[in-house]
């Protein structure tokens, strides 16, 4: 994702953390999205969330796949850079790789990694890319 209000996140591959080639990037009221090629293999993957400066005194990451539920991670306590001397953190840096399900009691998360494998691919007529190159 190209960076948004100071924002950069990515989906990267297996333990290499090769990022994903983007296309089609829209921007919006305050958001921005694109598109990846998912590879024909099945590997792993995960999203990066980092931040080059202070953003607000916390952050959320929220991660939905498909419309569906998958993680979250918060940093609070984030001080500004040149209004603090304190050491404490401006800037986040999250990655998150699975999906957390809860226990049947509900006290435990177990985590499912994910994989390209697990997702439900297909064609579609709908989006031509302008350059085709291997992910």
């Amino acid at each position: 994702m190209p960076e948004l209000n100071q924002l950069t996140c990515s989906i990267e591959l297996g333990r290499t953390n090769q990022k994903l080639r983007e296309y089609s990037t829209i921007y919006g009221n305050r958001r921005v999205a694109c598109l990846v090629c998912a590879p024909k293999e099945d590997v792993r993957f995960s999203i990066h969330l980092t931040s080059s400066g202070y953003i607000a005194p916390g952050l959320a990451c929220f991660v939905y796949i498909d419309g569906q539920y998958q993680c979250n991670r918060n940093k609070i306590d984030l001080k500004n850079e040149e209004d603090d001397s304190s050491g404490k953190p401006s800037k986040v840096d999250f990655r998150v790789r699975q999906k957390e399900e809860p226990q049947s009691d509900g006290s435990y998360f177990v985590g499912r990694d994910w994989s390209f494998g697990a997702l439900n691919l297909g064609q579609s007529n709908s989006f031509h890319l302008q350059k085709s190159e291997p992910v």
